[in-house]
């Protein structure tokens, strides 16, 4: 298995539940991408109004890169909803994905491969973080990012099960990839 696993998918989809289980299954560290934008530059909503998305996504590109260099041994890094699905700056979203290729394996996060049902999952999850969000918002968001986010990932989990089953499953899958090809072409699996 590769030293760094990222979680990708959208907002809402179990990543940051999923990743702290899975890391403390593989004995990594937990770094989730959101929190350390947070932590590090400002929080997201208001980086966002005072300087746009465009400059967010590119400071959380290089936040990662940040992140990846004093990454001490193995992490799963859990990654920002957009980081490497969005419809503004199609070019920072192509590095983002080259560096998360290049840096180890990918497992996709989404509750399901039918369209609607993961709309219904993803929408209704993220109206309940309290962040006060709006279903047209976030259906537009997974509307633009759905197709994006098929054909990634190392490995792709479609699935609803619990956190941990998730994790459970998502180990056994690593654990079967050989670390020295993560290609999609000799690794991709999914449940």
């Amino acid at each position: 298995m590769a030293d760094v696993v990222f979680l990708i998918g959208p907002g809402g989809a179990g990543k940051s539940t999923v990743g702290k289980l899975l890391a403390s299954r593989l004995g990594c560290a937990a770094i989730d991408l959101d929190d350390e934008f947070c932590d590090r530059i400002l929080n997201i909503r208001e980086f966002i109004t005072l300087n746009g998305y465009e400059r967010y996504l590119e400071e959380n590109a290089k936040l990662l890169k940040t992140l990846l260099e004093e990454a001490d041994a193995c992490a799963v890094f859990i990654l920002s909803s957009g980081f490497l699905a969005t419809d503004i700056r199609p070019d920072i979203v192509e590095q983002n994905r080259k560096q998360v290729h290049r840096a180890g394996l990918s497992v996709l996060l989404l509750p399901s491969r039918d369209y609607h049902e993961a709309l219904s999952c993803i929408v209704e999850r993220q109206l309940k973080r309290g962040f006060g969000l709006k279903r047209e918002s976030e259906v537009e968001k997974f509307r633009q990012r759905f197709e994006q986010y098929l054909p990634l990932g190392d490995v792709q989990i479609f699935s609803m099960a619990v956190p941990d089953a998730i994790a459970d499953s998502i180990a056994r899958q690593l654990a079967t990839l050989r670390p020295e090809d993560p290609s999609p072409a000799h690794g991709k699996t999914s449940r």
